[in-house]
């Protein structure tokens, strides 16, 4: 299935890009990212890598007792794939944005090939990236600001829920 998508994308598939071709690039890449995930998912599977407990410990919250743009984001992961919406947005709220943009993107693509154009795909914006800086800031600012003067870690906090 993903041969036939990429096949077509090959040709345009009813895309029209920008002279640059960004949106059938993000596709593709969109498209490489699955094969990626279930590459990963398969190695894990087969040399069985738990993933109940911790994995690896932030270098930066090891170091520093503060917290990375990126604590949470795994933790994030988990909790939304066990239905913990709530929660996973509290830990990272860039993973469920991000997940939503790429299903957005993703989905309307593949029925913009099928369709040669028929129905129009979820376009990019720069303006996505700069929510998502936006994110990421706000991410580090509050949960290090709730650990400095509450002692509140909000990443153990929203797990619990």
């Amino acid at each position: 299935m993903t041969s036939l998508i990429w096949r077509m994308t090959k040709d345009g598939g009813g895309m029209k890009t920008d002279k640059n071709g960004t949106e059938q690039t993000l596709y593709r890449l969109g498209l490489a990212a699955i094969l990626v995930v279930a590459a990963v998912l398969f190695l894990i599977k087969w040399f069985r890598i738990p993933l109940s407990g911790p994995l690896f410990a932030c270098p930066i919250y090891s170091l520093t007792g503060l917290f990375c743009p990126g604590c949470g984001g795994t933790r994030a992961f988990h909790l939304l794939f066990q239905g913990k919406v709530l929660a996973s947005v509290l830990c990272h709220p860039l993973v469920v944005y991000g997940l939503a943009l790429y299903v957005l993107f993703m989905g309307s693509h593949t029925l913009k090939i099928f369709t040669c154009g028929k129905i129009k795909g979820f376009a990019y914006r720069h303006i996505y990236i700069k929510i998502a800086v936006a994110f990421l800031i706000l991410n580090v600012l509050v949960k290090n600001l709730a650990w400095i003067f509450w002692r509140v870690n909000l990443i153990e906090w929203a797990s619990a829920l």
